[in-house]
Order: structure tokens, then C-alpha cells, then sequence
């Protein structure tokens, strides 16, 4: 071979070379995460008491099937609970799982069906909550959040899976502010510095219930952003001098309905570190039903769908153990159950106590 053709064969390769390598560089700066978020209505109601007359097994195994086919990274649920195995039974097309907590008086009802890697699984229940035989009851189940950690690729993201307080009286708002401090002070001892996705059922806005101060602890101090208000809304947090303006706005266009529409209670937080940082490229809600003339036949909340832009030029991968999963033994299981049941009747004893006293004092 000539050296003027061995001279051109060397460029080339040298060439396409370059090209692969430059490629793999942008592949790997430029990562995304789709992340879908979905109160599933897992709740034992029989269909004669349900608004909807749901057959929750048949809504369960339904709306399994819609998650699974999403296509998303993760599909984080809340109100998981008795129905968990049929619901997890549809979910094929997500190798990595969370272990159930069990149903309703002992499960939290959150858990988390990933593309990737699930590590360092921590629940922790709220240390404050409002509602045990009212108030929508948020007290007979543990709820709280769930937390872990995400092996993207290589690239490490804690996601926290949260349910907060559900009603929205002024006793429910300030179990909400206890619940948001609690998770910044969780995130505070346990992520600091880390790359950070929260999402769930807030049952909280930027523009509800003002005294749970979800803006000022997560937003403001917190130094997390949020996905509605950084795709939907142009970076408007709601609490400037043209909220009124904006939240009228959305009112007249949504007849004054914001539940699943605009600015609902699935949300998701983000926040960078670890050289590790995200940009929001999509969002959505989406009611997922079988029934087009009834958006709530399988759950009364809309799916969040989140995507975010992983920028991982300057990311720096952390020297931590990864420790995966592992499901209780049937002893801590029974251990567990009972440990909760008698969690349930003390405060179900508790509640009873304190309505029998506010009934007697009225008289």
C-alpha cells in the first residue's frame, strides 16, 4: 500500500475515532430520567362505598398495565396497599422493585418500580400527622416517606417517594409544615450535597393551604426547585405580586379546578449536587383510565410525568456503599404486622377518648 493510502486510512480512523468518542462523551453528558408519579387508589373499599363504584382489583390490575407501558424510568406510587401484588404483577417491564411494607394498618403504601438499580432503601414514618377516625384518617397507616438511592448509568440520585397529611383543615396544614420540616431535616443529615429527586402525593400546592409552608421549607430554604412551575409556569413560584393574576388566570381557564390540571398535588423536586445537575425538559399530568368519559374510574389523582435533563460534565461519583434490597423474613413480617395493629388500636383508643370528651363537653 502506498503511504499517501496508508496516511488516508490512518486520518480516518483517527476521524471516526473521534467521532465515537465524541459521541459517547455527549451520551454521557446528557442523560435524562423520566419519572412518573401515581396515587393508585390501592385502598379496601368495596365498590357499593366508592364514588366511582371502583372495583379496586380490577382498577389495580388495570392501571398497572397503563403504568408498565408509560415507558417511563420510574414509576413511583402512593396508597399501595392490599392490592399490592396485582398491581406489582403488570409492572414486567421494571426489573428493579421495592419490597411492600404490606397493606393498611401496617404498609406506608409507597413504593417504586425502576429501570435501574434500587439502593439503600429507608422508610421513615411522620413523627407528626392530624386524623385518626377523621380528617381523612391519616393516621392509620404509617404514612411518611420512602427513600433510596438511584444508579443511573453510574450516576448516583437519592429519590425520596413521599404522602403527606391529606386533609386541608388548619390542624391538617400544620401536620403538613411538621411533615415538610421533617424531610428537609432528614435530607439535611442523610443527602447533603447530593443530587436529590423528591416526588409523591404532596397534598400541597404553591398556590394551597398556605400554612403548610411548603414554598417557604422546600423552595426557599429547602434550595430544591419544582418541576410544574420550571416547565408549566416559567419559573413562576406563585408568590410574587402577579400570583393572583396568574393563579385567576388558571381558574377561569380550568373552571376552578386544579386537582390533576395545573399545579396538583404530584409534583416533583429536584435539586444538584455532587457536580450532578437537572433541567426539567417535559411535564405533564395525564388521567390514566379505561373509561374516557370518567378521568377518575381507576384513581382519583392524575399521573405526573417528569422528565429532567441529567448534566453530568462535572459530576463527581461519591465513594458510598451501595446495599440493595432485602426482603423481612415471615417472622419480622408477623412481628411487624402485629407491632403496627397495636400502633392502630392505641391511637384508634386515643381518638375515641378524645371525641367522647369534645361530645360530653358540647352538652
Amino acid at each position: 500500500m502506498k503511504p499517501q493510502k496508508i496516511l488516508s486510512v490512518f486520518l480516518a480512523v483517527l476521524f471516526m475515532f473521534g467521532c465515537a468518542c465524541s459521541a459517547l462523551a455527549a451520551s454521557d453528558d446528557t442523560l435524562s430520567l423520566t419519572v412518573l408519579c401515581s396515587n393508585v387508589g390501592g385502598l379496601p373499599i368495596p365498590a357499593l362505598f366508592s364514588s366511582e363504584h371502583k372495583v379496586v382489583a380490577h382498577a389495580e390490575r388495570t392501571l398497572g398495565r397503563m403504568l408498565n407501558q408509560s415507558g417511563a424510568d420510574v414509576v413511583a406510587v402512593q396508597e399501595d396497599f392490599q392490592y399490592h401484588a396485582l398491581l406489582a404483577a403488570q409492572m414486567t417491564d421494571y426489573p428493579y422493585k421495592t419490597f411492600t411494607s404490606g397493606g393498611i394498618p401496617a404498609g406506608d403504601g409507597l413504593n417504586l418500580f425502576s429501570k435501574y438499580p434500587i439502593c439503600n432503601v429507608d422508610r421513615v414514618a411522620w413523627t407528626e400527622f392530624y386524623g385518626i377516625l377523621t380528617a381523612d384518617n391519616d393516621g392509620l397507616t404509617p404514612k411518611g416517606f420512602l427513600k433510596c438511592t438511584l444508579d443511573v448509568n453510574g450516576v448516583l440520585i437519592d429519590l425520596y417517594n413521599i404522602h403527606t397529611d391529606a386533609s386541608k383543615t388548619m390542624e391538617d396544614q400544620l401536620a403538613k409544615r411538621a411533615q415538610f420540616i421533617q424531610l428537609s431535616q432528614y435530607i439535611g443529615e442523610h443527602s447533603a450535597d447530593r443530587p436529590i429527586l423528591i416526588t409523591g402525593d404532596f397534598n400541597c400546592t404553591l398556590h394551597t393551604y398556605p400554612f403548610s409552608d411548603f414554598y417557604r421549607t422546600m423552595i426557599v430554604e429547602g434550595g430544591f426547585s419544582d418541576g410544574w412551575a420550571e416547565k408549566i409556569n416559567g419559573g413562576n413560584y406563585l408568590h410574587g405580586d402577579d400570583a393572583e393574576e396568574i393563579i385567576d388566570r388558571y381558574n377561569a381557564q380550568y373552571d376552578n379546578k386544579f386537582w390533576g390540571l395545573w399545579d396538583s398535588y404530584e409534583r416533583l423536586l429536584y435539586r444538584s449536587g455532587d457536580g450532578l445537575s437537572f433541567d426539567v425538559t417535559d411535564f405533564s399530568y395525564t388521567f390514566y383510565t379505561d373509561k374516557p368519559d370518567r378521568p377518575e374510574a381507576l384513581t382519583d389523582h392524575a399521573v405526573m410525568s417528569c422528565t429532567v435533563r441529567l448534566n453530568t460534565q462535572d459530576y463527581a461519583r461519591p465513594d458510598m456503599t451501595l446495599r440493595e434490597e432485602t426482603d423481612k423474613s415471615a417472622a419480622e413480617k408477623i412481628v411487624y404486622y402485629f407491632r403496627m395493629v397495636g400502633r392502630c388500636l392505641r391511637l384508634i383508643g386515643s381518638d375515641l377518648v378524645r371525641l367522647a370528651r369534645e361530645a360530653f363537653s358540647k352538652k
